[in-house]
C-alpha cells in the first residue's frame, strides 16, 4: 500500500484564496468585457414618402366642398393630391388591435364565419407555430450571454494488447521514506485498468465587441417581423373569407335574376307558342323564344357550379372538409357600409406586412454588426473540473480532483477574403430591406388608393346602371306590347329582353364588386376605422321605391 504525502493545511488554505481570487477576477473581467462598445451601425428607423390623406379618400360631401356653384373645380385638380407630401419616419402602429372589423357590415351569417375561421384554419396555426419558434430563437440568442456548464461522468475499463511497441513491463520498485522501505509501487504501462470520472465544464464568450448583443437584436426583430407575418395571414384570410361569402351571395344575386328572367321566356315562349298555333307567329319567332328560355336555364345551371365552387373554398378557410360546409342562399340587396368622411394615410401604419418589413430591416442592420465582429478577436473562458479515481471508493478523495481555467483567444489572421464577402452581404440585405421596405409602403398607397377609387367610381356607376335597369324594363314593355298588337315580329322582344338582362347582370355585378372593393379596402387599411378615432359611419340612403319594380330580384343598389 502505497502512502502519499500531502500539504497541510495552511497551504491548502491559501491555495484556495488564491484560487477563489483568481476566478473572481476573471469573472469580473468578463462582465467588464461584455458591457464594451458594440460594432456597427445602430438602426435608426429610415424614412419613407407618404402623404398625409388620401387622393380618393374624400367623401361625396368634401368633393361639394372642393367643388363650386356650377360643379366646376374651385380649385386645381393638382390640390389635394400632391400636397402635404413629405418624407417621414416609419412608426409603426400593427399593435393596434384590428378587431372584428367585418362586423361593419352588419351581417350574421359572415360573423359566424368569421369565427369559426379564427378557430380552425391551418394556415392561422401554422403562422402561429412559425412566430412561437421565433419567439423561441430570441431565447436562444440570450442564452448566449451565460455559460455554458455542463458535466459528462463515464466508466471505462482498459484493456491494451502486450504485443504493442509502447508496452513496458511491469515491476516493483521499494519505496524508500526517511532511510525505511515504507512499500512497493509499480512502475510502468499496466496491461488493463479502470476509470471512474465526473469532468465538468464551464465556457463563457466575453461580448467584447457586440456580436452576442448584435445577435440578440436580430433574434429579437425576427420574432417581431414573424409575429407581423402572422397578423398579416390572420387579416389576410379574414379579408378572403368575406370577399369569397360575398361572391357566393353576389352569385346568389345572379341566381335570382336568372331564375326571374326564366319565367319571364317561359311566359313568353307561351304567348309566341299560342300565336304560333293560331297562325299569327311565324316559325323564326318561336325557335327565337326556345332559345331564349334555354339559354337562360343554361347560365342559371352553370352559375350553381361556380357558387358550389365558392362554397368549397369558404369551407377550405374554415378548416373543414368541402362536405360539410353549406352557406344558405342569400342575395345581395342592400348597399355596402359608407365610409367615413375623413381616412389619413396614417392607417396604413397598422398594416402588419409594412410592420414586417420594416423589422426585417431592423434585423438585417443588426447582421451588419454580426459580420463586423468578425473582425475582432474573439475571447473565451473556460474553465475544467473533475474527479478521476481508478478506483470508486476514492472517486470522491480530495486527491482524486483535477481542473484547468484560462482564456482562449482567437485572432482572425487569414480568412481568405470570407470575413469581407460576409460583410458585403450583410450591407447588401440591409439595402435590399430598405429598399423592400419603401416598396412595400407604395403598394399600400397603391392598394388603398385603388380600393378607394373603386369604391367612389362604381357608386357612380351603380346609379347610372340603375337608371339603364329602367329604361331597359321599360324598352322591353313597349316591344312586347308592340308584338302582342302585332306591330312588330319577335326579334323586337328577344332584342331588348337580352339588353334587360345584361343590364340587370351587370347591376348586380357592380354591387357584389362594391363589397369587395369594400373588403379590399379594409385589408389595405390593415383593419376597420371603427375603433380608430374615426367619425361615425354614415347613414344608409334611402333607396327609391321603385328600386322593387326596377329589379325583378328584389335587391336594392342604390
Amino acid at each position: 500500500m502505497s502512502k502519499r504525502l500531502l500539504p497541510n493545511h495552511q497551504n491548502q488554505r491559501k491555495e484556495r484564496i488564491r484560487r477563489s481570487a483568481l476566478r473572481a477576477s476573471l469573472l469580473w473581467a468578463a462582465l467588464g468585457l461584455s458591457s464594451g462598445c458594440m460594432v456597427g451601425p445602430d438602426y435608426k428607423r429610415p424614412t419613407v414618402e407618404t402623404p398625409t390623406s388620401f387622393k380618393w379618400g374624400e367623401s361625396a360631401a368634401s368633393e361639394k366642398v372642393r367643388t363650386g356653384q356650377n360643379g366646376q373645380s374651385a380649385q386645381p385638380q393638382t390640390e389635394g393630391v400632391s400636397h402635404n407630401i413629405r418624407w417621414r419616419k416609419a412608426l409603426p402602429q400593427d399593435v393596434i388591435a384590428k378587431g372584428e372589423w367585418w362586423k361593419l357590415f352588419g351581417d350574421p351569417v359572415l360573423d359566424q364565419l368569421e369565427s369559426q375561421l379564427s378557430i380552425g384554419n391551418q394556415q392561422i396555426k401554422l403562422a402561429f407555430a412559425q412566430a412561437t419558434g421565433s419567439r423561441a430563437q430570441v431565447g436562444q440568442a440570450l442564452a448566449n450571454f451565460f455559460p455554458t456548464v455542463g458535466a459528462a461522468p463515464f466508466y471505462s475499463n482498459i484493456s491494451f494488447s502486450q504485443n504493442q511497441p509502447f508496452y513496458l513491463h511491469q515491476h516493483e520498485q521499494p519505496t524508500v521514506v526517511n532511510g525505511q522501505v515504507v512499500g512497493q509501487t509499480q512502475v510502468g504501462l499496466p496491461l488493463s485498468w479502470q476509470e471512474y470520472a465526473i469532468p465538468g465544464y464551464a465556457v463563457y464568450e466575453a461580448d467584447i465587441w457586440g456580436q452576442l448583443r448584435r445577435g440578440l437584436e436580430s433574434a429579437k426583430a425576427n420574432a417581431q417581423a414573424s409575429q407581423a407575418a402572422y397578423e398579416t395571414v390572420i387579416l389576410s384570410l379574414h379579408a378572403e373569407l368575406a370577399i369569397q361569402y360575398y361572391l357566393i351571395r353576389y352569385i346568389d344575386a345572379q341566381l335570382a335574376v336568372y331564375k326571374y328572367m326564366v319565367d319571364v321566356f317561359r311566359d313568353n315562349l307561351y304567348l309566341v307558342q299560342s300565336r304560333y298555333d293560331g297562325g299569327v307567329a311565324n316559325e323564326l319567332d318561336l325557335a327565337r323564344a326556345k332559345t331564349d328560355l334555354a339559354t337562360a336555364q343554361s347560365q342559371y345551371i352553370g352559375l350553381q357550379k361556380t357558387r358550389a365552387q365558392t362554397e368549397n373554398a369558404i369551407a377550405t378557410l374554415l378548416g373543414k372538409p368541402a362536405s360539410t360546409v353549406r352557406v344558405a342562399p342569400n342575395a345581395l340587396r342592400d348597399a355596402p357600409p359608407i365610409l367615413p368622411t375623413y381616412l389619413p394615410s396614417d392607417l396604413l401604419q397598422r398594416r402588419p406586412d409594412v410592420a414586417q418589413a420594416e423589422r426585417q430591416m431592423a434585423r438585417a442592420n443588426a447582421t451588419i454588426g454580426m459580420a463586423l465582429g468578425a473582425f475582432f478577436p474573439s475571447v473565451n473562458l473556460f474553465a475544467v473540473g473533475a474527479l478521476l479515481s481508478d478506483s470508486a471508493a476514492l472517486l470522491f478523495n480530495g486527491s482524486s480532483r483535477l481542473w484547468s481555467i484560462g482564456p482562449f483567444i482567437n485572432v482572425p489572421l487569414f480568412e481568405g477574403g470570407r470575413l469581407v464577402a460576409g460583410l458585403e452581404f450583410a450591407r447588401a440585405s440591409y439595402q435590399a430591406a430598405v429598399a423592400n421596405y419603401r416598396q412595400q409602403v407604395l403598394s399600400a398607397f397603391q392598394e388603398t388608393e385603388d380600393a378607394l377609387a373603386a369604391i367612389k367610381i362604381l357608386l357612380d356607376q351603380q346609379e347610372a346602371q340603375n337608371r339603364t335597369v329602367t329604361f331597359a324594363k321599360q324598352q322591353y314593355d313597349v316591344s312586347l306590347i308592340r308584338f302582342k298588337e302585332g306591330m312588330v315580329n319577335y326579334i323586337e322582344v328577344d332584342t331588348t329582353m337580352r339588353v334587360w338582362l345584361s343590364a340587370q347582370l351587370l347591376d348586380v355585378q357592380i354591387l357584389g364588386t362594391r363589397y369587395i372593393a369594400l373588403v379590399s379596402l379594409i385589408r389595405a387599411l390593415g383593419g376597420g376605422w371603427k375603433d380608430y378615432s374615426m367619425r361615425a359611419m354614415a347613414a344608409q340612403p334611402k333607396v327609391p321605391s321603385s328600386s322593387s319594380e326596377t329589379h325583378p330580384a328584389g335587391k336594392k343598389s342604390g
